[in-house]
């Protein structure tokens, strides 16, 4: 049956339709976030994606990390500050974080904090690998906000972190994973540049 001529039946009108669609405005910043952290994904992955494959890793210098390495590493840092958000656990260091079962595999061990390779392997093969990575990580960033609601925004100060992360807040992890992001895909973007590669256009993906 039509929706419109159910609401009438039972006696609701129009503005009930248009109400049925009015987000919960008690999680009005954390239905923000999930649109934000959507679009940063898109963009990620845009940015990514316009790398040809034969130059993923890439680097400037022997003691930068790679092209894939900044995304990689974006992805992991946000899989350990979503995971200390919403896990019930908890993680006192960095090593405690690496054994944690939220971790998403990696397409092998590569150091995400030092220059290091991927292993050989076909690049596009490898280049997909990348891509799978810094996809999941970001789902799982998305999945973590879909279980939360605004209230939860001012908590988490008190719980055990690693040391770098102490006192940080639930909305805290949040903003810094955001800044996070765009810090290391902002140096993604230069590499593209300094091979020539115009970036895709950022406004685009920053529409609501």
């Amino acid at each position: 049956m039509n929706r419109r001529l159910l609401l009438s039946l039972i006696g609701l009108g129009p503005l009930a339709l248009i109400s049925s669609k009015i987000p919960n405005p008690d999680n009005a910043l954390i239905l923000n976030m999930i649109k934000r952290w959507r679009q940063s994904k898109a963009y990620t992955l845009a940015v990514l994606e316009a790398m040809p494959a034969e130059q993923l890793e890439y680097a400037p210098s022997d003691v930068q990390m790679s092209f894939a390495q900044h995304l990689m590493h974006l992805g992991l840092v946000n899989n350990f500050y979503f995971g200390i958000l919403t896990d019930v656990k908890t993680y006192a260091t960095v090593q405690d974080l690496l054994q944690a079962d939220f971790l998403i595999p990696r397409p092998d061990p590569i150091n995400l904090f030092q220059p290091d390779s991927l292993q050989e392997r076909d690049s596009l093969h490898n280049q997909e690998l990348v891509q799978k990575y810094v996809s999941e990580t970001f789902d799982y960033v998305l999945s973590c906000l879909e279980t939360m609601n605004d209230s939860m925004l001012t908590q988490g100060k008190e719980k055990e972190k690693p040391g770098f992360l102490a006192a940080h807040g639930n909305l805290d992890l949040i903003l810094r994973g955001d800044s996070h992001t765009a810090h290391h895909r902002g140096q993604a973007v230069g590499y593209l540049r300094l091979n020539g590669i115009r970036p895709p256009g950022y406004t685009k993906y920053h529409e609501f």
